[in-house]
Order: C-alpha cells, then structure tokens, then sequence
C-alpha cells in the first residue's frame, strides 16, 4: 500500500512538474483514497511537483523565452514582464483563481518574483486541494450510499474556508489598487 501511495504521489509530481493539467488526479486521489490519505497524497506530489515546475522554468526556460522574445520585434513589451517581481497578494489571489496553476506557476517562476514568496503563498493551494479531494471522496461516498455528515461537513468547511480567502486577498488587492502609491517594479 505505501509503495503505491509513492508511486500515485510521483507521478502527481512529474505531471506537475511538467505543467500538465492534473484536476483530475487530484480528485481521482479523494476517490481513490479517501479524503484524509488523498489530501496527504496530493500535498506531498503537488509540493515536489512545483519545485520542479519553478525549477524547470526559472533555470532552464527562462533563457530560451528570453532569446525567443528578443528575436520578435512585436513581443517585446513581454520581456518587462518577465522582469516584474509580483506582490504577495497578486500572487495569492493568482494563486485561489480558477486559472490552470501550472500557467500560475510558470509566470510566476518566469517572472522576477523570488522562491520564498511564490513558496509561501503555494500554501493557500492546500485549501483548493482539499476541496478537490473531499469531492472525489464524497462522490464515491454518495454513489455507495456510505457518505456521512463528517465528510459532508469538510467539504463545506474546505468550500467556506478557499470562498473566504478568496474574498480576503481579493478586497486587499482591490485596496491596494485604489490607493494611488508611487511607481516601482512591484505588481
């Protein structure tokens, strides 16, 4: 059994170190495995996956974006983005969206923002996993006819909590937009 909890969290981590979309393995994990063990699965594949995926961009893409954005004369403007450092709340709110996170993770590695903060804020992610999980855990759960209040309960805590965080980031950032400030490099 512990052979192939390993063997479902590597191959998690090479699909998202690899930036391909992985949704669907990660709600797959909550039916597979249940919604605490498929949450610690999915955790420990998504956090060595996106230490390849910023590895993987930031060390070896990253010049050969460059090079290419340098040769098109349209695509220009792109290389100042590439030399934006993003702030923490663009980045959680990046991070919370509906947007592909292997997208969020290669424009964040891509562009001037440093590990620590992408790290971090990498952490808000543990709550859109539990979701994901909890749904695949409640769905094998309900078509059994065996789910209980307990997971029932997690997933609308797990729903409540990424909801709320969302609202937080978001009413900060929509802040900080509305205050004039002077210019800098920061996003």
């Amino acid at each position: 059994m512990v052979l192939e909890l390993f063997a479902y969290a590597l191959a998690l981590a090479g699909g998202v170190g690899l930036g391909l979309p992985m949704g669907d393995a990660v709600v797959g994990a909550g039916a597979l495995l249940g919604g605490g063990l498929g949450l610690v699965v999915v955790v420990v594949g998504q956090v060595i996956g996106l230490v390849i995926n910023w590895n993987l961009c930031r060390h070896w893409c990253r010049a050969w974006i460059v090079r290419r954005l340098q040769r098109r004369q349209r695509k220009r403007w792109l290389l100042a983005t590439m030399d934006t450092s993003l702030s923490w709340q663009s980045m959680l709110l990046l991070r919370l969206a509906l947007f592909p996170m292997a997208m969020v993770s290669a424009c964040c590695a891509l562009s001037a923002t440093s590990w620590r903060p992408y790290a971090l804020t990498s952490l808000v992610l543990v709550l859109r996993f539990a979701l994901m999980v909890q749904a695949g855990a409640l769905g094998v759960a309900a078509m059994r006819g065996t789910a209980t209040g307990p997971q029932q309960l997690f997933l609308v805590v797990a729903t409540t909590a990424t909801v709320l965080a969302a609202a937080l980031i978001g009413r900060s950032v929509r802040r900080r937009l509305l205050v004039p400030r002077e210019p800098d490099a920061r996003v």
